[in-house]
């Protein structure tokens, strides 16, 4: 922690290092459980920070896989006021997901947003090379994309918080 007293905003970071690959089984409750937890504007971190605090413009998290060095993170700038109370809120919405199942809703919504998305890359020409670059890289299977939407829809609420336990460190 850097205390530079002219700042007029703290960036706040909370992250650690996962063993997660493309791939890997639990991969796809992986990736829903970040997208409820900080996926965009309706998850759960830009809701908590922005929507009912308002100490920030946003807050989210990701989950960035790699064969090397995957990591997850939950992000945002606030003002120096609510830095620790900010700090108390992200780590708050990291727990609950971690110990309380996220709602059917919550999953639901998920499912639908990355089903989207996955049907609006397909149509893209750079998407074909970057799935064969994936499929090179991280020696996935001739029919990992052709089984993506079945594998996010099989995924189940107790898979997203076995996920979150596993992956989303905010004790650490």
């Amino acid at each position: 922690f850097i205390n530079m007293s002219n700042a007029v905003q703290s960036e706040i970071v909370v992250a650690n290092n996962i063993d997660l690959k493309l791939g890997d089984k639990d991969y796809y409750a992986a990736i829903l459980a970040n997208s409820i937890l900080g996926g965009g504007g309706t998850a759960r971190l830009f809701m908590n920070l922005r929507e009912d605090k308002g100490y920030t413009y946003g807050s989210y998290s990701s989950v960035r896989q790699s064969r090397d060095a995957a990591t997850f993170r939950a992000t945002a700038s606030v003002r120096n006021a609510v830095t620790d109370s900010s700090v108390v809120e992200i780590l708050k919405e990291i727990n609950k997901i971690r110990y309380q199942k996220v709602s059917a809703e919550e999953l639901k919504n998920a499912k639908a947003k990355y089903v989207g998305n996955f049907v609006m890359e397909v149509q893209k020409p750079a998407t074909a090379a970057r799935y064969a670059l994936n499929m090179a890289l991280y020696n996935l299977p001739a029919d990992f994309y052709e089984n993506y939407l079945k594998n996010i829809n099989a995924v189940t609420l107790d898979d997203v918080q076995n996920a979150a336990i596993k992956y989303f460190k905010g004790d650490k």
